[in-house]
């Protein structure tokens, strides 16, 4: 697994002060585990059929050691509005929109011209650092809602996943025709099908549980959702750390070289308050189509000059976690603080 970690400067100290302040880190469970999120109407069920009505939140499925699938789920979200709108700026003063960044890396070469391409998406736990603004919200694609006022949480992430809306998680020679309730338009040189992904992801550790079924054309309800969303872990993250990962993401159909897309900038995530667990899937491909951050208030929820395509009305990326058992956070922090004693000790 190839994670590089950041340390910004005075992040124990953030740490060390827990909860005493807030950010854009949400509950994401459902009112019936104590969470904020109003859930669906039958026949439709936010969560697996081990907690239909996500009251855990966020539900995953990866591959144990014993070759079994093991389902867990994440209780919170994190979002990277910026200071102006519910969020704050990283401590390095760059907007609270990178606290969620992807940059491009490099085409994959094959094919008729590129077969695929790398990203660096690097997160940044800012969860101490609010402008005290109010964060927007809105339902989700499958009428999901959350109550307010509800208190952000800050503090360290644990178990942080990132989750990419727009790649299938159906490998190579699965492409799957149709597709849930957003339908996307394909990238040149791809399938021309309406409501598919040209992009698919690789080395993922989990997928996550998306409501509704790339079987499901009618959106009826039936059959339920699946695990079929790309997701990878990130470990854990302390206040002020960075955490960066280069993911693969390939294409079912190659792209001619004569019809790749400039180079893309930028940063090329999204993922606001005004998301509920994974609100809409497939989005566009933001490399594919240039779809960047602008670093606005709700990028994702503006006019359609301000976005592009399927990404109008939600974000293109989540990020998930769970939060310390009370009391872990504290022995983690004084733990680091008697590591620190140690090494200075050390030094006399």
């Amino acid at each position: 697994m190839n994670i590089q970690h950041a340390l910004i400067s005075a992040s124990l100290l953030a740490m060390l002060a827990g909860t005493a302040s807030a950010s854009v880190a949400l509950d994401v469970r459902s009112i019936g585990g104590g969470g904020p999120i109003i859930g669906l109407p039958a026949p439709f069920t936010p969560g697996p059929p081990s907690d239909p009505n996500a009251n855990n939140g966020q539900w995953f499925r990866s591959i144990g050691t014993s070759g079994l699938a093991v389902d867990d789920f994440r209780t919170h979200e994190f979002h990277d509005n910026i200071a102006t709108a519910g969020g704050g700026n990283l401590a390095n003063g760059n907007s609270g929109s990178l606290a969620i960044r992807g940059s491009f890396g490099n085409w994959i070469p094959g094919g008729p011209g590129i077969v695929g391409y790398t990203m660096d998406v690097s997160i940044t736990n800012n969860s101490n650092i609010w402008a005290g603004t109010p964060f927007a919200m809105q339902s989700t694609q499958h009428g999901e809602r959350r109550i307010t006022p509800w208190a952000p949480y800050s503090g360290v992430m644990e178990d942080v996943r990132f989750v990419s809306h727009w790649a299938s998680t159906f490998g190579p020679g699965q492409f799957q025709a149709g597709g849930p309730h957003i339908p996307s338009t394909i990238t040149a040189g791809g399938a021309a099908n309406p409501g598919t992904s040209n992009t698919y992801a690789v080395n993922t550790d989990a997928t996550a549980w998306y409501c509704w079924s790339v079987n499901d054309p009618n959106n009826s309800g039936q059959p339920q959702g699946d695990y079929q969303v790309a997701a990878w872990d990130f470990g854990n993250i302390n206040v002020g750390q960075t955490v960066t990962r280069t993911l693969t993401f390939m294409f079912y159909n190659g792209i001619n070289a004569a019809m790749i897309p400039p180079t893309p900038s930028g940063d090329l995530l999204i993922a606001r308050s005004n998301d509920i667990r994974v609100a809409s899937f497939f989005q566009d491909d933001p490399v594919m189509w240039g779809i960047n951050d602008p670093g606005s208030a709700y990028p994702n929820a503006a006019s359609p000059s301000n976005l592009q395509l399927a990404d109008l009305n939600y974000g293109n990326s989540s990020v998930f976690f769970n939060v310390p058992t009370p009391g872990a956070a504290g022995l983690l922090a004084l733990g680091a603080l008697a590591s620190t004693r140690r090494r200075r000790s050390a030094t006399i």
